[in-house]
């Protein structure tokens, strides 16, 4: 079919039967490129590469791909309530693309949902129709690898191959006591408010120089709310593919505002910067980050003035309600971890951990599919129970959660025991426990179904696991690295790259 794909770019017969790895080399290949070029400072090359990727054949067939076939998102709707999830309607969507200028293109408003939030406030979405996700994804494949070439070594937020363990190993490396050697002992928790929904579009856009016009329209779209349209000042509506990456293009900046780099351009490491500079280090993740401090007063006279002068200029400010200044022997929880400075008569130590609300929030979830299923098979609610479990285990499997991951399977099997002892009133403990439960080489007690010869997932062996973080300026698309990258993800490392 690939071969079809190249005699003729202007027409695909069978969705189903292209074949993939032709349209994402010749994509990464570009990418790769765009990187180069961003590297070596040849604007020209660069702008000319980006528009020659928004305008390739392979390019919109992944973009199609990528919308309306792997995203979570791909069944839900924009304002015209079109979904594409059969073979012929990704065909005709992408040759509705093909005759679709990137530059001229007009997109639909928004269509504005509410999700909850953690603390019981509801977060607002603003969902595009499935074609201007498709035209935003275009021009992320040609963006993105530009701005890897440009985004500071400690910003790990929706970055590809990167994750959140980058950032909670920064700042562990940064704050532990190790020998003699000195480190960082106070630590701003920062928070930026409103983060996706104040950004300034002007100061945005003087960063988006080849698709400028082009994501104006997109931020300036506006929102249908019951009926209503609503026009957009401010913001990149959370909910667009492309949103993300914008964040991080207006939040880039903000380590070198601390001395991150020299006078060419070379990292600088915190014990080697100078004035009030030195000892400093900011790991960020998307609109959270972190900043490492030698002293409480430089935090309040330096690094707090510092950062609201920088968050205004993009129409940003911090959200004091949860901007903390604390010190590492307290503690403090960032991404779900909790991190903290112990000390004792044999050795001090630096340890990070599920935090208590992480911990209590995975309980009451798993409390409440035992109890919305007190009636279901045990093998069905098993495989209802291990997806939960086991995504939980891996997020937490590089921290010193042993204790923790032994007590929520504790917790676990007390609840499981007390759904077991419902459905059987008139059975003895014996009976439950020989009917339930079984022993696997040498765990003890495991809930099971034998028939089935399925068992639920024990997270207790994750624990402690060793991580890598990345290195430096490492980025996927640099083509000098591809054998770290293949180490660090194995064979499927470009795959795992979202595109």
């Amino acid at each position: 079919m690939c071969e079809s794909i190249e005699q003729n770019k202007r027409r695909v017969v069978d969705w189903d039967s292209i074949q993939w790895d032709t349209p994402k080399r010749h994509v990464r290949r570009l990418q790769e490129r765009i990187f180069r070029a961003t590297r070596d400072k040849d604007w020209a090359k660069v702008k000319n590469l980006q528009k020659l990727l928004v305008r390739s054949h392979f390019a919109r067939l992944l973009a199609v791909r990528r919308v309306t076939q792997d995203n979570k998102g791909k069944y839900t709707p924009g304002i015209d309530g079109l979904i594409y999830v059969t073979p012929k309607a990704r065909l005709e969507l992408a040759g509705d693309i093909r005759q679709t200028n990137v530059f001229n293109y007009k997109c639909k408003p928004l269509r504005r949902v509410y999700i909850p939030k953690n603390i019981g406030d509801k977060r607002p979405l603003g969902i595009p129709t499935i074609k201007d996700r498709v035209m935003q994804m275009l021009v992320k494949l040609a963006l993105e690898p530009e701005w890897e070439a440009r985004f500071e070594p400690h910003s790990h937020g929706f970055r590809p191959g990167r994750r959140c363990m980058d950032a909670i190993w920064q700042i562990w490396h940064s704050i532990r006591v190790l020998g003699t050697q000195k480190k960082s002992e106070w630590i701003l928790d920062a928070d930026i408010s409103g983060c996706f929904d104040n950004i300034n579009h002007d100061a945005l856009l003087k960063r988006v120089p080849v698709f400028r016009e082009t994501v104006r329209r997109w931020l300036e779209s506006g929102v249908i709310e019951f009926g209503k349209y609503f026009q957009t000042k401010s913001g990149t509506p959370q909910g667009g593919v492309i949103s993300p990456l914008l964040a991080n293009i207006a939040l880039d900046g903000m380590e070198r505002l601390f001395g991150m780099e020299n006078s060419k351009g070379n990292y600088t490491f915190p014990s080697n910067r100078q004035g009030e500079n030195k000892g400093l280090n900011l790991i960020r993740y998307a609109d959270d980050f972190v900043v490492t401090v030698p002293s409480r007063e430089r935090i309040v006279d330096y690094v707090l003035p510092t950062l609201r002068t920088f968050l205004n200029e993009r129409g940003m400010e911090l959200n004091e309600a949860k901007t903390r200044i604390v010190h590492r022997d307290d503690g403090f929880d960032f991404l779900g971890f909790n991190i903290r400075q112990h000390y004792s008569k044999v050795r001090n130590v630096c340890l990070t951990r599920p935090s208590k609300k992480s911990v209590k929030r995975h309980l009451q979830h798993i409390k409440m599919v035992i109890s919305e299923n007190k009636q279901m098979k045990a093998d069905e609610l098993i495989s209802k129970l291990n997806p939960i479990i086991r995504g939980w285990a891996n997020y937490y499997r590089f921290s010193s959660a042993k204790e923790t991951f032994n007590y929520i399977d504790y917790r676990i099997w007390k609840m499981l025991w007390q759904w077991c002892l419902r459905r059987h009133k008139d059975k003895g403990k014996q009976w439950i426990r020989r009917r339930y439960f079984m022993n696997v080489s040498k765990r003890t007690w495991i809930f099971g179904e034998r028939k089935e010869n399925t068992l639920l997932f024990c997270r207790s062996f994750r624990a402690g696991v060793r991580y890598a973080c990345v290195k430096g300026y490492s980025s996927p698309y640099d083509t000098k690295l591809h054998d770290y990258w293949r180490k660090r993800y194995g064979k499927s490392w470009r795959e795992s790259t979202p595109m």
